[in-house]
């Protein structure tokens, strides 16, 4: 299925470097943060000079982290930085939607002043799935250096109030999931993540990003399958958003999936990777 237009059709073999210099690795991190350290992880993609970068943003509560889709795009060339936010995973701090936003920024400013790894700092871009889709768009808006955003299944948090006046069953899905995944984290509740979120209505829904979103190149990936943030009330509001704001960039495409795309891993890593390549071919 395609994506958008001008598709690279990215094409991924393996490639064995031996003993060579200039390998793809590896590489556990700490991020220094407001609260404390970050703990993150860092693949670096194959050969000399510096390297395109990837922020790979993970959903709440961390379990599904899209490591294989890191992988995918440290093979198409991109150097990829996942972390785990605040009061999550063994990373420092008390866990909070406000906290996810501020750890994104941190996580970008250490990609912005590294000087280790080989990042090409004039092209970044920022990929995040479920409720790192939210963090995802909220990053691209606020933060120039970040050239494209991908948004995977993504939950508008921001939404959530209205969500509660359009569709209660699907409210009560996002309230579950709250409750559920307050859980495994430090210093939260689903009832405080859920307060949060209305207490910040306008300044968490991504269409009130959306001025700064229409001025960048974004692709959106929903599944017909998702239960969990279904387009109607998640992507399509966003979709709107930026077409009221002027912005012509957004690309979209749906596929007969779940929330997870459990049966279009490939599929979905390969669309990704030929967005992002297609930006960057744009833009070097």
């Amino acid at each position: 299925m395609k994506a958008f237009d001008d598709c690279c059709s990215v094409q991924i073999t393996e490639k064995h470097y031996g003993e060579h210099d200039s390998r793809p690795d590896l590489y556990g991190v700490l991020i220094p943060g407001k609260r404390g350290r970050l703990l993150g992880t860092l693949y670096t993609a194959a050969g000399d000079g510096l390297h395109p970068c990837v922020v790979l943003l993970h959903g709440i509560p961390g379990v599904e982290r899209n490591l294989d889709l890191a992988q995918y795009l440290r093979c198409s060339g991109f150097h990829v930085l996942t972390f785990h936010y605040s009061g999550s995973w063994g990373s420092d701090g008390d866990y909070s939607l406000e906290h996810d936003l501020e750890d994104a920024e941190t996580a970008l400013d250490f990609v912005l002043h590294d000087t280790e790894h080989g990042f090409d700092t004039s092209r970044i871009y920022a990929v995040g799935h479920s409720l790192g889709g939210f963090v995802c768009g909220q990053l691209t808006a606020r933060r120039s250096e970040v050239k494209a955003g991908v948004l995977l299944m993504p939950c508008d948090i921001g939404r959530a109030a209205q969500l509660e006046r359009e569709n209660r069953e699907a409210y009560h899905v996002i309230t579950d999931v709250l409750e559920e995944s307050a859980q495994w984290l430090h210093g939260t509740s689903g009832e405080a993540l859920l307060r949060e979120a209305k207490e910040n209505e306008t300044r968490f829904s991504l269409a009130s990003a959306a001025a700064s979103l229409a001025q960048k190149p974004l692709l959106c990936c929903t599944g017909s399958l998702d239960r969990y943030t279904p387009d109607q009330y998640f992507c399509a509001p966003l979709r709107k958003a930026v077409r009221e704001a002027g912005g012509t960039q957004l690309a979209y495409v749906s596929y007969p999936t779940d929330h997870f795309f459990a049966d279009y891993r490939l599929t979905v890593a390969r669309n990704v990777a030929d967005f992002l390549t297609s930006v960057d071919r744009r833009s070097a």
